[in-house]
């Protein structure tokens, strides 16, 4: 048994590794995304790096206070030290989904902000034709994005027929 908890203490300290590598990276890129409509950012414990930072170090000593204790002969530390490992493990994935939803966020954000920008830009161009000539330019209509609207069945019966 010791063998085996010694190949998954292995396996988990390989996929650690780039999770970490990741989850510091996506700090990194979190924290230098374009801010031009925000207030200047305080570079302090909680920003982005720092608290990833911080993050990725906790994670590191309590893996290894965890694989120490999992190697313990006494059944009680053993138990302690495997279900730290897999905390610190569901922690570290927790923390590369949320920072990946946080950088989704900031792109919609900030992509919903250069389509306002362009959108206004378009107009102002078209009313300061229209100043200056003096020829009515008709506003360009772009019809907003539309997701079809689907019908959920409402029995076992009809999902069975739809798949067949």
């Amino acid at each position: 048994m010791n063998e085996l908890l010694l190949f998954m203490l292995g396996i988990a300290g390989v996929f650690s590794v780039p999770c970490s590598g990741a989850l510091l990276a996506l700090g990194t890129m979190i924290d230098r995304y374009p801010t031009e409509y925000e207030e200047k950012r305080v570079r302090s414990l909680s920003s982005p790096v720092e608290s990833t930072r911080i993050a990725v170090f906790v994670f590191w000593a309590l893996f290894l206070a965890g694989t120490w204790a999992a190697l313990q002969e006494d059944r009680i530390v053993w138990i302690a030290g495997v279900t730290m490992i897999f905390a610190t493990f569901l922690f570290l994935f927790t923390a590369v989904a949320f920072s990946f939803a946080v950088l989704c966020t900031l792109r919609r954000r900030h992509d919903a902000i250069i389509t306002i920008e362009r959108e206004a830009e378009i107009e102002t161009a078209r009313l300061q034709l229209e100043k200056t000539t003096g020829v009515k330019v008709p506003s360009p209509v772009v019809p907003a994005k539309r997701k079809p609207v689907r019908r959920i069945p409402s029995t076992a019966i009809e999902t069975l027929l739809r798949q067949y």
